[in-house]
């Protein structure tokens, strides 16, 4: 490989490593921005802490059924533990519902490690309708965001350093074998990917949290007494 063809791609490589980790920054902050408490969640009328309320996931469904039955049918189901895994009734009325996760995580229930606590309140609206309300207390996901923002520094980093170290020693070496190692800008990859990934991760616990609680919610008529 001559030196122009080796430059140009150490270029072409560069530019696309900073793309990538515009868009893994891109992808980070929304991620960050998705967790944020709408102005439903932070006027929700839970009893959880007010430190908790930055942290929560609510949502509502008005579905046919008296406030008494669907409580019980909602501490029937989640009493039996699926699809959320252990849980523990706590408080229970007949139009609310106080509940607690009991163990960290279960296998077979992945919406399970993404909260600690949660309620239920159902209120009649009349004609044998009831709105069903539910809010749950996520688990610290912020962890998650902050690795992301550490690879997204590492990342950075590793395009700079790596630019410079390449086209100091490789690209202007002047053995041919040697400019071939320009390639080997391609491993500040392995620093871009993380950030998909723990944002992903993000999203996808609020996501399942969101739809395990809105299932429950809509189907609660449907459920067997």
């Amino acid at each position: 490989m001559d030196p122009e063809a080796a430059q140009i791609l150490l270029l072409a490589i560069t530019a696309v490593a900073v793309i990538v980790w515009l868009i893994g920054l891109r992808f980070l902050v929304a991620s960050a921005r998705a967790g944020k408490p709408g102005p439903g969640d932070e006027n929700a009328e839970t009893d959880f802490s007010p430190s908790a309320a930055t942290n929560q996931l609510t949502g509502s469904a008005e579905v046919e059924g008296q406030p008494g039955v669907l409580a019980a049918r909602a501490a029937s189901v989640l009493a039996k533990g699926n699809p959320f895994g252990p849980i523990k009734i706590v408080e229970k009325t007949a139009s609310r519902i106080v509940f607690e996760r009991l163990v960290p995580s279960v296998v077979n229930q992945p919406a399970s490690r993404w909260f600690r606590r949660g309620e239920l309140r159902i209120t009649p609206l009349g004609q044998g309708r009831s709105r069903v309300e539910w809010a749950v207390e996520l688990t610290n996901m912020g962890w998650l965001l902050k690795l992301g923002a550490l690879f997204q520094v590492l990342g950075l980093v590793a395009i700079a350093v790596g630019c410079w170290a390449i086209y100091t020693y490789v690209v202007s070496s002047p053995d041919p074998a040697v400019r071939w190692q320009t390639l080997q800008m391609l491993q500040v990859s392995h620093f871009l990917w993380p950030s998909f990934l723990v944002g992903g991760l993000y999203r996808r616990g609020r996501r399942e949290v969101a739809a395990r609680f809105e299932a429950l919610a809509h189907n609660l008529p449907y459920y067997g007494d």
